[in-house]
């Protein structure tokens, strides 16, 4: 050894260079790469129909259950159907009446209470 040289000290404890982990796979390709195989397919449009109407339920025969003078009411069918329906006619109907009424689904979104909303056009009241 030279003079004014060190010789190189060695730890006095065993040292692992290794971890515990292995290295993360390198990636194969480009990374904005796509996955093979066919293009996924286009929407065909628009429907030619609406697909989520509503049937209308025509003229239906029930018992009033909330009354008044408007615009809201409701109506229990003798099957056990209850609609919340609406109309600007201002007509007057008293719970517990039994009427026959026209009905259309409702085009404004109105909460008139518990039932499927409906407008209410024609009426007949029976005695």
């Amino acid at each position: 050894m030279a003079p004014g040289a060190s010789a190189p000290v060695t730890p006095s404890g065993s040292v692992s260079t290794a971890t515990s982990e292995p290295p993360a796979p390198s990636p194969s390709g480009p990374y904005n790469s796509v996955p093979a195989g066919p293009p996924p397919s286009r929407p065909a449009g628009i429907p030619k129909t609406p697909t989520d109407t509503i049937p209308s339920p025509g003229w239906v025969e029930g018992t009033v259950t909330r009354g008044g003078t408007g615009p809201c009411y409701g109506l229990v069918t003798f099957d056990g159907v209850a609609y919340a329906m609406h109309s600007t006619q201002g007509v007057k109907l008293a719970q517990g009446e039994h009427i026959r009424a026209e009905l259309t689904p409702a085009k404004a979104r109105i909460a008139c209470g518990e039932g499927i909303p409906v407008s209410m056009g024609g009426l007949q009241r029976f005695p």
